[in-house]
């Protein structure tokens, strides 16, 4: 069976009791680029009366490494134990990072999916590490030359075994949504509200725009701002009408979709220009 596909890693903090496990607030870390996974064994060996009387060849420790596109602010928070600061770019919504001594990384659940070919089938098998400890990974950068070279970030765990005694899971599933809901359910993902859609894309008009937001979340209400910030239920304006571009002017808006039991759509970005 062929390994052909890298998908989806996704963490969450773990909560570990006597004899129990527990994870909530999973979170997709990033796009995959490649995944490796290192395990130790214990490899003793009792000889007696000239011959191999018992072995060990169980589970000690292992690593983790993954290759990513970028290593997101949140995801330095969570894993790394960095500390947020004060706001320093508004229209981002930004904030200052600080790692020092006391940055000490929590435990997490770990996991990611692929796709394996047999005989011309797809199947995708999703792997869920039930114990992680995320360290600081190296920070590369080169000057651009004559050549563009992409530098992405590593991210690097020790795997343990959690309080039961176990230290993976693994399943194989017949399409990637199966395997995607899997590893939300391990993670105890909430699923999202549906994204903002806009009948006026970003761009410069020579007309004045009035934009409509309009979102498929039955339930959901969309907040948005036009200075830059990010919008949320206690940042931004509720949307109950079309928002105006008048000649000339030059907006900013953003707007996201709220609904309960849910976490916070992706954010729409419009840059609309009304010239003179």
């Amino acid at each position: 069976m062929a390994k052909v596909g890298l998908k989806y890693p996704v963490y969450a903090p773990l909560t570990e009791g006597e004899s129990t496990v527990s994870y909530a607030g999973g979170k997709e870390l990033a796009k995959a680029i490649a995944a490796n996974i290192t395990i130790e064994t214990n490899d003793v060996e009792l000889a007696a009366n000239d011959a191999i009387a018992e072995s060990d060849h169980s589970f000690s420790s292992g690593s983790v490494s993954m290759d990513i596109d970028d290593l997101p602010d949140f995801a330095k928070v969570d894993l790394l134990g960095y500390t947020e600061g004060s706001v320093v770019d508004v229209s981002l919504g930004t904030k200052e990072l600080t790692a020092g001594r006391s940055s000490e990384p929590g435990n997490f659940g770990f996991g990611f999916f692929g796709r394996k070919v047999k005989n011309n089938v797809s199947y995708w098998r999703a792997i869920w590490l039930r114990k992680v400890k995320f360290a600081e990974p190296s920070d590369e950068n080169a000057t651009q030359g004559k050549t563009v070279e992409f530098k992405t970030p590593t991210i690097e765990g020790t795997i343990m075994m959690d309080v039961t005694g176990n230290w993976k899971d693994e399943a194989t599933f017949s399409t990637e949504a199966l395997a995607k809901a899997w590893l939300d359910g391990k993670a105890g993902v909430t699923a999202k509200a549906a994204n903002v859609t806009s009948n006026v894309a970003s761009g410069t008009y020579t007309t004045a725009k009035s934009v409509t937001l309009s979102t498929t979340e039955a339930a959901g209400t969309i907040y948005y701002t036009d200075d830059g910030t990010i919008p949320s239920a206690t940042n931004g304006t509720e949307y109950t009408t079309a928002i105006s571009c008048a000649k000339p002017s030059n907006t900013c808006i953003k707007a996201v979709c709220v609904a309960a039991g849910k976490a916070n759509s992706d954010i729409l970005e419009l840059y609309i220009t009304v010239t003179a």
